[in-house]
């Protein structure tokens, strides 16, 4: 992975192994004992009321780490980092540390877009998030809608930021055409029967007309006169009390 790469994904908070200390590693998170273990530590670390809130953050946080880096890096450069579970780690400030040797950058390399697409989004996807999100529901039993939608905004945000900007038709008809891409998907891309991001996906039109989430993260149950914390902009739940 070279320097110019590793630059990029210090914007996503994405470190190298040597360059953090590892809290936990993701195969451990996977372990429903030290998954528990983890999730507790966390809990009083962000001052959350109990399990389900403290996995509503850490899922939403991870999304941003894992899934946005590689939305935008396939966005923005046609080309995406690959994180297998076993060369990732969390550190305690919740940034990623990666072993090098084994991420490694998947370009497009003029194949058949749609075959990249699948395979980068397998990847990531079936491979990566759906056992993280799967053992969060596991050990938290918090609701699978709030964990897929704290995934799906992340994508939202890359996208919609991305049609902001003053981009020419070709990269236009792109972005749309992989967002739809990954809206249509089967649920096989998720290792999953159904597409658990198809109606939490939204820009353009849509999101103009609907610009809420379906379901709260949470954010709003943390202890609110740490950080004078209160409700997300598109909370459903403030939006419900300002009516």
């Amino acid at each position: 992975m070279s320097s110019v790469v590793v630059d990029k994904l210090k914007t996503f908070d994405i470190y190298l192994e040597h360059e953090r200390s590892k809290e936990i590693a993701i195969t451990d998170l996977l372990n429903e004992e030290k998954c528990l273990s983890f999730l507790q530590k966390q809990m009083i670390e962000i001052k959350a009321p109990n399990l389900s809130v403290t996995a509503s953050m850490l899922l939403k946080r991870y999304a941003y780490l894992v899934v946005s880096s590689t939305i935008y890096s396939m966005v923005e450069f046609n080309c995406a980092p690959y994180f297998p579970v076993d060369a990732c780690g969390l550190t305690n400030e919740r940034t990623l540390c990666i072993r090098p040797d084994i991420c490694h950058w998947q370009e497009f390399n003029n194949m058949e877009r749609e075959k990249w697409q699948e395979k980068v989004l397998y990847d990531l996807f079936a491979l990566h998030i759906t056992p993280v999100i799967e053992i969060l529901l596991k050990v938290a039993r918090v609701p699978s809608s709030i964990l897929w939608e704290n995934t799906a905004i992340r994508i939202n945000r890359i996208y919609r930021n991305a049609l902001k900007d003053n981009i020419d038709s070709v990269k236009t008809k792109r972005l749309n055409s992989d967002f739809n891409f990954l809206k249509s998907a089967s649920g096989n891309l998720f290792g999953l029967k159904e597409n658990p991001l198809q109606s939490y996906l939204k820009i353009g039109e849509e999101l103009r007309l609907n610009p809420y989430r379906k379901t709260c993260c949470m954010y709003c149950k943390l202890e609110k006169d740490i950080e004078e914390i209160s409700y997300c902009n598109d909370c459903p739940i403030k939006i419900a009390l300002e009516k």
